[in-house]
C-alpha cells in the first residue's frame, strides 16, 4: 500500500508542477509562489482533510478572484492575497464546523459549466500578453478594458513568443494522443523550453520576469490584517470561500466514484481552510482540491491521505534541486499551456448538449452565468446562474403533479443481498441529485442495483449528471436497471447520453420487469 502511494504521489507531482507554476503567473505572481502553494497546502490538506486521495493546490477557478485583487490595488496587492487566504480559510472552517458542507449540492450543473466556461475566458485573454510576446500591460478589472489594451499593443508582437506557444500547444496536445495526457503538460514545456535554448531564441523566461526562484521554502509569517483591509476583502473571501467549497467537494466526489471511497464534506472544508491559512503564513496564494490531479492520483493507485503527502515532498525535492533550470521556462511555454486549458474550460459540446436535449432553462443558466463572469464578475456570474435556477425550478415544479407514490408492499421483499432498489421521488432537480447519488451509491448489492424513477417526472441537467455519476459509482461491479421509465423519460435519456451508458436493454417501464430481470441475472 506505502508503495502504491508513493508512486501515485510522484506521479501527480509531476502533473502539479507546471500547473502550480502557471496558475500564479496567471494571477500575475511569480511561479515560485505557486509551487509554495502546492507543497504548503497540498501537505496541510492531505493530513487533515476529509478525503483521502483529494489533492489540494492552485486552481484556475480562482484565478480570476486572484488577479482581480491585485489588480485592485496593485501596490499591496499580494499583501491582500495573503490575508484574502486567512480570511477565505477562516470561513472555510467556520462552513465546516457549522455543517455547510453539505450546500454545495444546490448549485446547479448548467451553472457550474457557465462559471467554468467563464473563467476559461478569462484565463485566455489574461495569456494573450505572454503569448503574443507584448510589452507588459496595464491590467484591467473589466474584461473588455483587457481586450482593448491587447489590440492597442498588437504592432509589438514577438514572433518567437507566438512560435513557442504554438510549439507548446501543438506538443501537449500532440503527446496527449499517444502517452497519458497527465505527462503531455510537463513534456509539452519540456520540448520548448529545450528548442528555445537550442534555437537560441529570444523570448523572456521565468527568472527573467520574476526573478530567480528560491531554492528552500520561505520563513512563515503572519500577513498583514488590518481591520478595514479585512473588512474590504471580505465579498472577495466569501466568493473565495465558495469556489474552493465547490472545487474541493467536486474533486473529493470524483475520487469517490473511481476509488469507491467516501469522502466527508465538512471535514474536507476545515482541511481546506486550514490548508489555505498555512499557505498564506508561508507566501502562498489561496488553493482548493483540483479534479484533474485528484484524478490522476486515485487512477495511479493511491490507497491513502500519504500520496498526498508524497505529491508535497516531490514537489519540494524539485524545488530545492531543479530551481535554476524551472526558471529558465520560457513564459509563452506557460502561456501555451494555459491557453488550452482555457480553452478546454469552455465546453462548447457540453452548451450545445444543453441546448438541444435539456430544457430551454438548462442553457439559460449556463449562459447567464457565463456571460455574466466574463462581463462583469465571479460574484455576479453565479448570483445569475441561481436566479435562474430559482425561477426554473419554481416554473417547473408549479407545473407538476409529482407526490410521492406509493411503494408496493412486496418490494422490501424482492430486495435481497444480491438485487438492491434504489428510489426516486419528487423532481429529480439540482437541489435533489447529490442526495440521490449519496442513497444509489451506498446500496452495494452483490449483482444488481434497480434505480427506480417512477415516481419523478421531471429530471433537469444536474438530475442527469447525477445518474450518470451512479451509473459511473457502480460500472464494473454491479449492473445497474432502471425502472419506471416513461416514454418521455426514455426519449430524454437517449438525447442526454444515459440510455448508451446503462445499455437499452437493462431499461424498462415497469419495477417488476425489472426486478426480474434483475433476479434472473
Amino acid at each position: 500500500m506505502l508503495r502504491l502511494d508513493f508512486v501515485a504521489g510522484l506521479t501527480v507531482s509531476l502533473v502539479s508542477l507546471p500547473l502550480a507554476m502557471a496558475f500564479a503567473a496567471a494571477a500575475g505572481l511569480g511561479p515560485d509562489v505557486g509551487l509554495v502553494s502546492a507543497i504548503v497546502a497540498g501537505g496541510t490538506a492531505a493530513i487533515l482533510g476529509g478525503s483521502e486521495l483529494n489533492i489540494t493546490g492552485p486552481a484556475g477557478s480562482l484565478i480570476g478572484v486572484l488577479a482581480g485583487v491585485i489588480i485592485a490595488n496593485k501596490i499591496g496587492g499580494y499583501q491582500d492575497v495573503l490575508a484574502l487566504g486567512v480570511l477565505g480559510g477562516a470561513i472555510l472552517i467556520i462552513s465546516g464546523l457549522s455543517g455547510l458542507g453539505k450546500l454545495v449540492r444546490f448549485v446547479p450543473l448548467p451553472v457550474i459549466i457557465g462559471f467554468t466556461g467563464g473563467i476559461g475566458v478569462i484565463i485566455v485573454v489574461s495569456q494573450l500578453e505572454d503569448a503574443l510576446g507584448l510589452p507588459k500591460l496595464e491590467k484591467s478589472p473589466h474584461f473588455l478594458g483587457n481586450i482593448q489594451a491587447i489590440i492597442g499593443a498588437l504592432d509589438s508582437v514577438t514572433p518567437a513568443a507566438i512560435g513557442v506557444t504554438l510549439m507548446t500547444m501543438g506538443t501537449i496536445e500532440g503527446l496527449g494522443r499517444v502517452l497519458p495526457k497527465a505527462f503531455a503538460p510537463l513534456l509539452g514545456i519540456m520540448v520548448a523550453g529545450v528548442a528555445v535554448w537550442g534555437l537560441g531564441l529570444d523570448v523572456l523566461t521565468l527568472e527573467a520576469k520574476y526573478g530567480a526562484i528560491p531554492r528552500s521554502l520561505p520563513s512563515p509569517a503572519i500577513p498583514t490584517l488590518a481591520v478595514d483591509q479585512l473588512m474590504r476583502l471580505l465579498p472577495a473571501a466569501f466568493t473565495l470561500a465558495a469556489l474552493c467549497a465547490l472545487e474541493s467537494l467536486l474533486s473529493a466526489s470524483a475520487a469517490d466514484a473511481i476509488a469507491g471511497k467516501r469522502h466527508n464534506s465538512n471535514a474536507e472544508l476545515i482541511g481546506c481552510g486550514l490548508a489555505n491559512i498555512a499557505n498564506s503564513l508561508f507566501g502562498g496564494i489561496p488553493t482548493c482540491g483540483a479534479i484533474a490531479r485528484t484524478t490522476v492520483n486515485a487512477r495511479s493507485g493511491a490507497q491513502t491521505r500519504l500520496a498526498g503527502v508524497f505529491n508535497a515532498l516531490a514537489l519540494l525535492l524539485i524545488m530545492l534541486v531543479l530551481a535554476p533550470i524551472v526558471g529558465q521556462i520560457p513564459t509563452a511555454a506557460l502561456a501555451g499551456l494555459l491557453i488550452l486549458i482555457g480553452i478546454k474550460m469552455v465546453d462548447v459540446l457540453a452548451y450545445r448538449k444543453l441546448l438541444a436535449h435539456h430544457h430551454w432553462s438548462d442553457f439559460t443558466m449556463m449562459a447567464a452565468t457565463l456571460l455574466a463572469t466574463v462581463f462583469v464578475s465571479l460574484v455576479v456570474g453565479i448570483s445569475c446562474g441561481l436566479a435562474v435556477a430559482l425561477f426554473a425550478y419554481f416554473r417547473r415544479a408549479r407545473g407538476t403533479g409529482t407526490t410521492p407514490a406509493a411503494e408496493n408492499d412486496d418490494d422490501a421483499s424482492r430486495e435481497t443481498s444480491k438485487v438492491s432498489i434504489a428510489r426516486v421521488q419528487g423532481p429529480l432537480f439540482f437541489h435533489t441529485a447529490r442526495r440521490v447519488i449519496e442513497e444509489a451509491t451506498s446500496h452495494a448489492p452483490d449483482v444488481a442495483l434497480v434505480l427506480c424513477l417512477r415516481d419523478t417526472d421531471v429530471i433537469d441537467a444536474s438530475g442527469v449528471q447525477a445518474i450518470k455519476d451512479v451509473l459511473q459509482a457502480h460500472r464494473g461491479e454491479r449492473s445497474v436497471y432502471l425502472s419506471g421509465v416513461s416514454d418521455e423519460q426514455r426519449d430524454l435519456l437517449e438525447r442526454t447520453g444515459v440510455i448508451d451508458i446503462v445499455g437499452d436493454d437493462l431499461v424498462f417501464s415497469t419495477r417488476d420487469a425489472a426486478l426480474l430481470a434483475a433476479h434472473a441475472e
